[in-house]
């Protein structure tokens, strides 16, 4: 199957969009977390428009935290916003 093709779900807007079109943020058993990851790195992972509106709902209840099973304080919001930006 091609890669452009698969479809994931907005844990914000719960809207599919293929994979290009969100940020992926995966977290792997060393506690790792990682935005934007390649194919390779396997974890815990949440999807999310890239857009501010998405990225403000997730984080603002907490989806996030919840769903990648990890203390707020160690979330490193300022890489998800950097995605943003570029």
């Amino acid at each position: 199957m091609d890669e452009q093709n698969i479809f994931r779900k907005c844990i914000a807007c719960n809207t599919l969009k293929s994979r290009d079109r969100l940020i992926k943020i995966t977290i792997n058993k060393a506690k790792e977390i990682q935005v934007m990851p390649d194919s390779k790195f396997q974890g815990r992972s949440v999807y999310i428009c890239k857009n501010s509106e998405c990225v403000q709902k997730a984080l603002k209840k907490n989806r996030i935290y919840r769903i990648l099973r990890v203390n707020p304080d160690k979330f490193p919001e300022e890489k998800i916003r950097a995605v943003l930006e570029n």
